[in-house]
C-alpha cells in the first residue's frame, strides 16, 4: 500500500504552463502589453497560485518559484529571474496597509520563476 502511494505522488500532475488569467490589484483581468512581464500571485487557477505572462507568450500561464540560475523546472519551462521593480514594491509597501501588502505581495519570496523559453 505504501509503494502505491509513493508511486502516485511521484507521478503527480502539474498545471505548470497551463493558461491562466493575469489580474490587477482590483481583480480585473489584464491584457499583457508586449515586452512586459506580469506576475499575478494569488491565482486560484494555478496550484502554485502564480500566474505569469512574459514577452512572447500569448497570455498568462501557471508558474512557480525556482531555485535560481541552472535550476530545473517541469513542463518544458526554464528557471529565469524576473525583472521585479524594487522601487514599485517599496512604494506599494509605503502606500498600503501591512495586511493589504501581505495579501498582494506576501507570496513573493523570490524573483526566480519557471518561464517559457524564448
Amino acid at each position: 500500500m505504501l509503494l502505491t502511494l509513493s508511486l502516485a505522488a511521484a507521478c503527480a500532475r502539474t498545471d505548470l504552463g497551463a493558461p491562466c488569467h493575469v489580474q490587477d490589484a482590483l481583480g480585473a483581468e489584464m491584457t499583457p502589453q508586449p515586452g512586459r512581464q506580469y506576475l499575478y500571485l494569488g491565482s486560484s487557477e494555478c496550484g502554485s497560485f502564480a500566474c505569469l505572462a512574459t514577452p512572447g507568450s500569448n497570455g498568462g500561464y501557471c508558474s512557480q518559484a525556482c531555485e535560481g540560475a541552472g535550476a530545473s523546472c517541469p513542463a518544458g519551462l526554464v528557471c529565469a529571474q524576473l525583472a521585479l521593480s524594487t522601487q514599485y514594491l517599496d512604494s506599494m509597501r509605503a502606500r498600503l496597509s501591512p495586511d493589504r501588502y501581505q495579501q498582494l505581495f506576501g507570496q513573493l519570496g523570490s524573483s526566480w520563476y519557471c518561464v517559457r523559453p524564448h
